[in-house]
């Protein structure tokens, strides 16, 4: 497994990562055996970053890991989260800590690489979806976590590039963090290439570029934009809802309609299918640190290390992904 520089951080971490997420769902729904198996498949194969939230099945999904990483002591990369509420804003510093607190005690750990904040991002905070505005993040938020890293808690800390899109490059200009969670995958590339969005996703405008002229880490998002790219019909059984789009842009449905017009490019490039494609096309662009992959199964794990091996894809793939219609 290739491995990469987590921005300035110091930390090489694997090109893929292995999301713990409800909407692949292993360590949130499968049972004790499986995940402790895909865990040991995983890092035996090179995987080094797990990335979990305590959203994630109320705790379950960082319960689920802490366990596997007290059974195995493997030294991984662990990312987790905080989510905090408008009104957790004034008193950040004791909001983060508790929440912080908790989780460590789920992950069975003294401290986590990486914590970052799991808000959305706009200019403010009243928008009644829990989003959080770029003066209250750069100024409380950025220093309840500062201060949980000074006191040894944490290592790094870094936030969740959504929101608007005009808030999130604000956040990464100014220096604060040092890694941001980027939504980008081959139906709304904009993150990487600038107005490749289509006609109703947000434009991300070369969020990536952005951040690695920042110097700062950056951790793809829903390459296979929440399963869509998938490849299949159903979703496993173990798989969570995919929630609405996180790039204001269409439904589940709908991105699974259009994850359709892959399969013959795919077919063309001598790949196994859209999923394929997906993966290598995320791990393409430069400025990437790490791909997280939702998984729901061993089958899953196996593909996404068979492809990530065959390495990212070449620059007139990429091309010819970047010129389907959206």
């Amino acid at each position: 497994m290739e491995k990469r520089p987590l921005g300035q951080t110091g930390l090489p971490v694997s090109a893929l990562g292995f999301g713990c997420g409800s909407v692949g769902g292993i360590f949130v729904r499968g049972t004790p055996d499986e995940q402790r198996k895909a865990f040991d498949e995983a890092v035996g194969t090179g995987i080094t970053y797990f990335d979990t939230a305590p959203g994630y099945g109320d705790g379950r999904s960082e319960e689920n890991l802490g366990r596997v990483l007290a059974e195995t002591g493997a030294p991984v990369v662990v990312g987790t989260k905080v989510r905090l509420q408008a009104a957790d804003v004034a008193n950040s510093a004791t909001a983060v800590r508790r929440s912080l607190e908790a989780s460590l005690r789920r992950l069975r750990r003294e401290r986590v690489h990486l914590f970052q904040l799991h808000n959305r991002v706009t200019g403010r905070s009243d928008t009644g979806d829990g989003a959080l505005s770029v003066e209250d993040v750069l100024g409380p938020v950025a220093d309840a976590l500062r201060s949980v890293k000074a006191d040894g808690l944490v290592d790094h800390i870094g936030f969740t590039g959504l929101g608007d899109t005009a808030s999130i490059h604000q956040i990464i200009t100014a220096g604060a963090f040092e890694t941001v969670q980027t939504y980008f995958n081959a139906l709304n590339p904009s993150a990487g290439w600038a107005g490749r969005n289509g006609k109703s996703a947000q434009d991300f405008a070369g969020l990536i570029d952005r951040a690695a002229s920042s110097h700062t880490g950056v951790i793809v998002i829903r390459p296979l934009a929440a399963g869509a790219l998938g490849g299949q019909d159903q979703r496993h059984p173990v798989a969570g809802d995919p929630g609405a789009s996180l790039d204001s842009g269409v439904d589940y449905a709908t991105a699974r309609d259009r994850a359709r017009s892959l399969e013959g490019l795919a077919r063309e490039l001598g790949l196994e299918g859209p999923a394929e494609l997906a993966v290598r096309f995320a791990l393409a662009k430069t400025g990437v640190s790490t791909v997280l992959i939702g998984l729901s199964d061993g089958t899953q794990l196996h593909a996404a290390l068979r492809w990530a091996e065959r390495g990212p894809l070449d620059d007139e793939a990429v091309g010819r992904v970047l010129d389907l219609p959206r």
